[in-house]
């Protein structure tokens, strides 16, 4: 069974494969290819919900690094 992740950008549930994971350490975000990354992960769907996510004060900073890594 595929685990179900949802998009903090559009809050929609889909396969993890579908998404793409950030993590946070030393208080940036990077992408998480491999999916091994320690800490808590955020996922997106898209690159519009990339910037969508910069209203959410809860992801400081995530915006910018997951454009910039898109």
């Amino acid at each position: 069974m595929i685990p179900q992740r949802t998009c903090v950008g559009c809050r929609t549930v889909l396969p993890q494969p579908a998404l793409r994971r950030f993590t946070r350490r030393a208080g940036r975000w990077f992408a998480d290819t491999g999916l091994r990354s320690e800490g808590r992960g955020a996922y997106l769907c898209s690159r519009r919900c990339a910037e969508r996510v910069a209203k959410n004060k809860r992801y400081p900073g995530f915006s910018v690094e997951a454009l910039v890594q898109w």
